[in-house]
């Protein structure tokens, strides 16, 4: 006789589903411009975004990555971003994220691990980028909900060198 582990397969097909509805929630308000809704409605106190370098494999402590910032410094860059203070998005960006291959990969008891697969196409200034990469989030839940502690954005490219430039929230 083998003893089998029952599954409750309809609760996590339930919570897959919130989890996937956050995220395209998400990636609609990143590509309406919605960053102050965003930010005071998905996001933790004590959030932390994180894009590395494009030549660093896996998540070193100690590498230099193109963006590290705790809370105050992303609002600063919303900020910067909404004010038209960053030039080179001003006129804004249009975006346009596809998410997709949505997992969660462990429930720690007080935040779910979840990755993604996504592309950013970005359209602004005469050209059009698309930014390939994965989504590494740390999801508190709250209520129905979730909010985001940690967001970490690892791109597949070799180089930016034909970007030029992150200049967008990823």
């Amino acid at each position: 006789m083998t003893s089998e582990v029952i599954v409750d397969e309809a609760a996590q097909v339930r919570l897959w589903h919130r989890v996937s509805q956050f995220l395209f929630r998400e990636a609609r308000m990143l590509d309406e411009w919605r960053l102050n809704e965003w930010y005071d409605e998905m996001l933790t106190d004590d959030i932390r975004y994180v894009v590395p370098a494009t030549d660093v494999h896996g998540e070193s402590a100690d590498a230099l990555g193109l963006i590290d910032d705790n809370a105050a410094r992303l609002r600063q860059r919303i900020e910067q971003l909404l004010n038209g203070e960053v030039w080179c998005e001003d006129p804004r960006s249009r975006t346009n994220r596809v998410i997709s291959n949505v997992e969660i990969l462990a429930d720690q008891g007080s935040y779910l691990e979840v990755a993604a697969n996504v592309v950013v196409y970005r359209f602004g200034h005469g050209r059009s980028d698309a930014y390939v990469g994965k989504y590494r989030f740390e999801l508190v839940p709250e209520g129905e909900s979730f909010r985001i502690r940690r967001r970490l954005v690892v791109l597949d490219h070799e180089t930016l060198y034909e970007h030029g430039k992150i200049s967008i929230v990823l």
